[in-house]
């Protein structure tokens, strides 16, 4: 997205800013149009990828110290570089291991999700090159949690939410209206 705009996301309503101010690393590109469909969500259009450095980390600032907050990495390849090679590398919260991101399909939408209690008033949110490939990011969505939600989430415990065992509990006409997480 380019530098200082903003977008709402239709179906969430979600406002989406550029990643300008939160990453002074990597370099923007569009994904390949081949993979462009209707219904791919915007922030998917393009992608931040790293091609320098082994750890590249967003500052996400403005925060309360003590105050819970879901984060969301998405990563859609797209093939984005031309290359068609699927990456692997290393997410992490600060100085914390949160999960491997394995790309396993050009076309595939992969999503990270945490639970944290925010240390001081930022949180760091790094993409690790373990030399698999060139570490990329669609989206990082953030936001605020009510402290008495997730009681096992504290200062020294974070909760990582896994992509597979996710349920939809909404209605029927296929609108998203919260999911139910399984700890594994």
């Amino acid at each position: 997205m380019p530098m200082n705009s903003s977008y709402q996301d239709p179906s969430s309503t979600l406002i989406y800013v550029s990643d300008y101010g939160y990453i002074t690393s990597g370099e923007n590109r569009n994904i390949s149009s081949v993979y462009i469909k209707p219904s791919l969500a915007k922030r998917n259009l393009n992608v931040r990828f790293f091609q320098h450095g082994a750890r590249n980390c967003y500052a996400l600032r403005s925060l309360l110290a003590g105050n819970k907050y879901f984060v969301r990495a998405l990563f859609y390849y797209g093939n984005y570089d031309g290359l068609n090679k699927l990456p692997v590398f290393d997410l992490y919260m600060g100085a914390n291991y949160w999960h491997e991101v394995n790309i396993s399909a050009a076309g595939a939408v992969k999503w990270m999700d945490i639970i944290v209690v925010a240390p001081a008033d930022y949180l760091h949110v790094c993409l690790v090159n373990k030399g698999m490939g060139t570490p990329f990011i669609s989206g990082l969505d953030l936001r605020p949690l009510r402290t008495v939600i997730y009681p096992e989430v504290n200062a020294s415990q974070s909760l990582v939410l896994i992509s597979s065992n996710r349920f939809n509990l909404g209605p029927t006409d296929n609108r998203i209206i919260r999911f139910v997480y399984r700890c594994v």
